[in-house]
């Protein structure tokens, strides 16, 4: 493969990349607004299936601490979620209200009817975007990529 071959292909992949990542983003704001949800706080909410440490969302979610507190303010402030001290002082959970709950099952539902990956692909094709995916990823961590 010449050099300019392998650029123009690592370009085209990247572009596609980006796009899905941007329809996964459209898709997920399309379920939330109905809700009066907006997308930070959708991901938020969607990551509380039970009381969580405020530092592991921010992991999850790949974002700095800060950002957490602001969109808790936001999740507090509307009634869906609150904060309470875990069984380490220092600890802070972020804890799903029944108000908080039961728009997170709403949310589930939407998010997974809005989702465009799962209209547009079957199992088995989510299934290979998955693994290739979680390959790109892992790539990425891993030492011997850099």
């Amino acid at each position: 493969m010449t050099d300019l071959n392998a650029l123009q292909e690592t370009r085209e992949l990247a572009m596609l990349t980006h796009r899905a990542a941007a329809l996964a983003g459209a898709d997920l704001t399309r379920a939330a607004e109905p809700m009066g949800l907006t997308a930070s706080t959708a991901r938020v909410l969607l990551l509380l299936e039970e009381p969580m440490p405020m530092r592991r969302i921010a992991d999850r979610l790949r974002v700095d601490a800060s950002y957490v507190t602001g969109v808790a303010d936001e999740l507090e402030s509307c009634g869906m979620a609150k904060r309470a001290t875990g069984s380490d002082r220092r600890v802070k959970l972020l804890a799903p209200t029944p108000t908080g709950a039961e728009t997170r099952a709403r949310l589930v539902d939407a998010v997974t009817s809005e989702s465009t990956a799962m209209r547009a692909l079957d199992a088995r094709e989510r299934a290979q975007l998955r693994a290739l995916l979680t390959k790109l990823v892992d790539a990425a961590r891993s030492p011997a990529a850099r």
